[in-house]
């Protein structure tokens, strides 16, 4: 990648550090070493293969997830307009990453595990949807503010998500830009937010304070008590 050649730091890169950092916070607030267990996913490691990728499997040994999250890196594509660039699929990754996650708990007892989702993203999906897009389409290309349906699903069955949106920044001069993704620019953060479990949001930029908001969305998480109905 040009990127890495030129030694500058993208997005995906903050995003790793600040994930790997979070294992820091996590091991310094927790009670016993098995008080909290982690997983880490993204969505791909090649465009030729979207799926949810397990970098690293549900555990409670911290470190370890800490070594992997670290390594997380910027999907790699073919050539430009691969696929359309239908490399974004929202639906598809929260419905399996509920899947994943297994019945919800109260968090009361190590029998009744409370399920927390964090959820990092820019809010913006680009995937294959051509008759359920929540706004126009190109030959089903469906570009469009997080449609929180799955959410909604997540919540109901009883999971928590907490909502890092790292701004999707303006390109003003891009005409694809200018005609797919600003008449819905002002709902992203909209969006996002309502994905999110009451309090559990934060917006940040692309490049600044995304290690700080995980780690004060994490704080914030473990110090609220959960009550069961």
């Amino acid at each position: 990648y040009l990127a890495k050649k030129l030694g500058v730091t993208i997005r995906i890169d903050v995003v790793a550090k600040a994930t790997a950092a979070l294992m820091d916070t996590a091991k310094a607030s927790r009670k016993s070493s098995n008080q909290y267990r982690m997983a880490v996913y993204t969505f791909g490691e090649k465009a030729e293969d979207t799926k949810l990728l397990e970098v690293s499997s549900l555990t409670d040994n911290l470190d370890q997830v800490q070594t992997k999250a670290s390594k997380i890196g910027l999907m790699s594509i073919p050539w430009q307009g691969y696929d359309n660039d239908q490399q974004t699929d929202f639906d598809r990754a929260l419905k399996n990453i509920g899947n994943l996650m297994g019945t919800a708990g109260t968090g009361a007892s190590a029998g009744s595990p409370e399920k927390i989702l964090f959820f990092v993203s820019d809010g913006v999906g680009d995937a294959y949807k051509p008759s359920t897009c929540t706004k126009k389409t190109t030959s089903g290309r469906c570009q469009e503010p997080i449609d929180t349906t799955q959410c909604e699903v997540l919540k109901n069955k009883g999971y928590r998500i907490a909502v890092l949106y790292t701004t999707y920044l303006p390109l003003p001069t891009n005409d694809w830009y200018k005609k797919w993704i600003s008449p819905f620019q002002s709902e992203i953060p909209t969006r996002m937010q309502s994905c999110a479990s009451p309090g559990l949001y934060f917006e940040v930029s692309p490049s600044q304070g995304i290690e700080d908001a995980m780690n004060a969305l994490f704080l914030k998480i473990v110090s609220t008590p959960r009550l069961a109905s």
